[in-house]
């Protein structure tokens, strides 16, 4: 048996073999990081054996790069264990004995920690659920882009027209916008008639805005306290993040559309069990597709236990001697899992009312609030996985009843 450890990189990728007896078997050496460099590895591996199964390769887990390696040397009938980066690193630290790394050290390390036994494999969802995760990313990070336009909107026409919010007191409504795109700033607006105002909506239905508002806001902006500095160039900057704005909403949309689009045709085809998560109130589409994005098919967690652990959601401890300290939740998991968790436990509180009298019951005891929620976030992972396991709908009666570690 050869024991590959590959350290992955964006150029070049390191490789280390091992034999049965721990040694070296050929001198440590790189490839290059695309097809030749792939088909250059395998001619290697084929001069120490011809048979696949008697290698186990192993790489980090390390986004793309090492994703395009696993696909093509499991493609080429490779046994191939994907290492998660904080297993490998603590290996490192206690096989050298000293905080050293590069990237031959790291190959090595791979390799000897395979010919351990001693890992535990890191798991690559199927191309659906890698679609729902690489959306759901996606997402959130337009939603962060859309609320630093709108702060630099809003900033902007504190600026220059601050009487519109007594108008419109939300500046992003659909007649708001209109008119800010049409007449930026108060000094815009104080040249209009109430004709032109009115005018802009007439092709926009269900807007109540009307010659009386036209009226206000004309009047407000000519005794708006602007006095026009930098007028055209305030004006071209509010146009420009306007326009910004709406093409970014209009992503959003579409990104929400391709999400539900997966979880309803493709990945629903897979697992019926997505309608019968539908039935635990407090939990929603955008729960559901955070879930099963960031985990993949649930049901490959062995016990509920171990997605627990997976998601993150356990306290940190500390035990020496006599003395136990347990600290906040633990940093490792999937953040974007437990953020969603944590929002469907807040929903959960005012819509389930069986967690809802968990919840109560928590913060008698003495636990805060945010303790409280933690508490639920773990309780609806619990119930995830249950229904996910048995294929069957939410049942309240079973929510009291602890799940076996």
């Amino acid at each position: 048996m050869f024991y590959v450890g590959i350290d992955v990189a964006k150029e070049k990728h390191y490789v280390c073999i091992l034999d049965d007896t721990k040694e070296i078997a050929i001198k440590p050496f790189w490839i290059y990081s695309d097809i030749l460099g792939l088909r250059d590895l395998n001619t290697k591996l084929s001069e120490l054996s011809l048979n696949n199964n008697d290698f186990i390769i192993g790489v980090e887990s390390t986004g793309t790069f090492s994703e395009e390696l696993y696909e093509y040397l499991s493609d080429a009938d490779y046994k191939v264990i994907l290492l998660n980066s904080y297993q490998t690193a603590k290996f490192r630290d206690f096989s050298t004995g000293r905080k050293i790394k590069n990237d031959s050290i790291d190959a090595y390390v791979i390799a000897e920690l395979l010919s351990t036994g001693k890992y535990k494999e890191s798991f690559i969802s199927n191309n659906d659920y890698q679609s729902l995760k690489v959306l759901g990313r996606l997402k959130p990070s337009l939603m962060d882009k859309i609320k630093t336009i709108k702060r630099e909107i809003s900033t902007v026409v504190a600026t220059v027209n601050p009487e519109i919010t007594k108008v419109f007191p939300n500046i992003f409504t659909k007649t708001a916008i209109v008119i800010i795109k049409a007449y930026p700033t108060a000094v815009d607006i104080s040249k209009a008639t109430p004709q032109k105002l009115t005018k802009i909506f007439r092709h926009i239905k269900g807007n109540n805005f009307n010659d009386e508002k036209a009226k206000l806001l004309i009047e407000l902006s000519k005794s708006s306290i602007y006095g026009g500095r930098a007028c055209e160039a305030r004006a071209l900057m509010i146009r420009t993040n306007v326009k910004i704005l709406e093409l970014i909403c209009q992503e959003k949309d579409e990104i929400e559309a391709q999400i539900n689009s997966l979880l309803y045709n493709k990945i629903e085809e897979i697992d019926s069990s997505i309608e019968n998560i539908k039935t635990i109130p407090g939990v929603s589409d955008k729960t559901i597709s955070a879930v099963l994005g960031e985990c993949g098919d649930i049901k490959r967690f062995p016990s509920v236990k171990s997605f627990i652990g997976y998601l993150g959601l356990y306290p940190t401890q500390y035990q020496s001697g006599n003395s136990m300290r347990v600290g906040r939740l633990a940093k490792r998991g999937i953040p974007i899992a437990k953020h969603a968790l944590y929002m469907a436990a807040v929903a959960s509180v005012i819509h389930n009312e069986q967690l809802r009298k968990i919840f109560r019951d928590k913060v008698s005891t003495g636990k805060s609030k945010k303790e409280a929620l933690i508490i639920i976030s773990k309780k609806l992972a619990a119930i995830i996985y249950s229904v996910f396991k048995y294929n069957k709908p939410y049942q309240p009666n079973r929510v009291f009843i602890p799940y076996k570690k």
